[in-house]
């Protein structure tokens, strides 16, 4: 299961759209829009895994002392930002000649956050990739030098640098910034084609560490530790093929996440109904995961006269501020070196 969470099924999702897509691309089209139509990956898997965090954060009480910014600061700013943002769409809604619906502009701090937040989001999906490689590979008995983690390690950094550079690409940030001869669009270009290098660079130089670990531990590395490097790989390989698949690197993510906080909740809460209780945890945090993502539109549904453009504002700062909580939180409670998130993780582990 570790295996298959941590990047086995990932993997072979993303093999399949790069090899489908590249045959198919209509076909791949309709797949894709069967995922998002029928699956309900965003309410089964990505929703889920921002609600585990926040069930990791508030169920200690100490949490509050050792770390007020994230647990106290943070939300009363994404409480004021909702408030802003609902006085700032009522405020400037207007009609918009094609659509019934009324539009309201967002405001420029939002605009902020969207240019801000592939940069959060990058090195949260890389980071916890390089913690997942990481952690199975100490719990497989493997020791890093420092030559061979920068080795591995410089993978992630070079994915990282793809999805920022990938995300001003498709918000075309430079063509904006430098529209004169088109200037923009081949500098992007430019820096596409050399993250490109840089990535396949670091993926010979990432094998070439753990062929190094291999030989040193005269061993062979179990697929746990490799499968969450390789597939990170896969799935942006996948996107620079079909732009269209972001959303799973999402999912791909979400899924990877949640083994973590529900390895944790079961060792918390030691009870002789393991399934009972993960089955209602899960359902617990599904519906919590739905009601904070949708209750712009619970309450539309409600308020017929409610004004849609503004719901629909309220609905985007929503996931922006979730998705920036999340980054913190993630900074706080995952740290392996504290002996309690040590004992949560890893306290059904025998030790050697």
């Amino acid at each position: 299961m570790d295996a298959l969470l941590g990047g086995g099924f990932s993997l072979a999702i993303s093999i399949a759209v790069i090899i489908w897509g590249a045959f198919s691309e209509s076909k791949m089209d309709l797949a894709l829009g069967f995922v998002t139509t029928y699956l309900f990956t965003d309410l089964l898997i990505n929703g889920p895994h921002f609600m585990a965090s926040y069930r990791i954060l508030y169920s200690k009480r100490q949490n509050f002392r050792r770390h007020p910014f994230v647990t106290l600061v943070l939300p009363v700013f994404a409480i004021s930002l909702l408030g802003y943002v609902g006085y700032w769409g009522l405020m400037n809604t207007s009609s918009d000649p094609a659509s019934a619906m009324p539009v309201a502009k967002a405001p420029n701090l939002m605009l902020f956050l969207t240019y801000l937040a592939p940069v959060f989001l990058g090195w949260h999906y890389v980071g916890q990739a390089w913690g997942t490689t990481a952690c199975f590979a100490y719990l497989s008995g493997f020791r890093m030098n420092p030559t061979q983690r920068k080795l591995i390690r410089f993978g992630f950094i070079s994915l990282f640098a793809y999805h920022v550079t990938w995300a001003c690409a498709s918000m075309e940030i430079l063509e904006q910034l430098f529209p004169l001869q088109r200037a923009g669009e081949f500098m992007i270009k430019a820096l596409m084609s050399l993250c490109r290098v840089l990535v396949l660079a670091s993926f010979f130089a990432g094998l070439w560490g753990f062929v190094q670990v291999s030989q040193e531990s005269k061993r062979r590395i179990p697929a746990t530790v490799w499968l969450p490097w390789v597939a990170t790989y896969s799935w942006y390989v996948m996107v620079d093929v079909y732009p269209q698949s972001f959303f799973l690197l999402q999912i791909f993510h979400a899924l990877q996440y949640l083994m973590f906080p529900a390895r944790v909740e079961i060792n918390e809460h030691r009870t002789s109904h393991v399934r009972q209780h993960m089955l209602y945890y899960y359902l617990a945090l599904v519906l919590i995961g739905y009601v904070a993502f949708e209750w712009t539109t619970l309450l539309a549904k409600i308020d017929a006269e409610s004004q849609t453009g503004t719901m629909i504002l309220l609905g985007t700062a929503t996931m922006m501020c979730i998705n920036l909580h999340h980054y913190f939180i993630d900074a706080v409670i995952w740290k392996i070196r504290d002996p309690e998130v040590r004992e949560s993780l890893f306290g059904h582990l025998e030790p050697n």
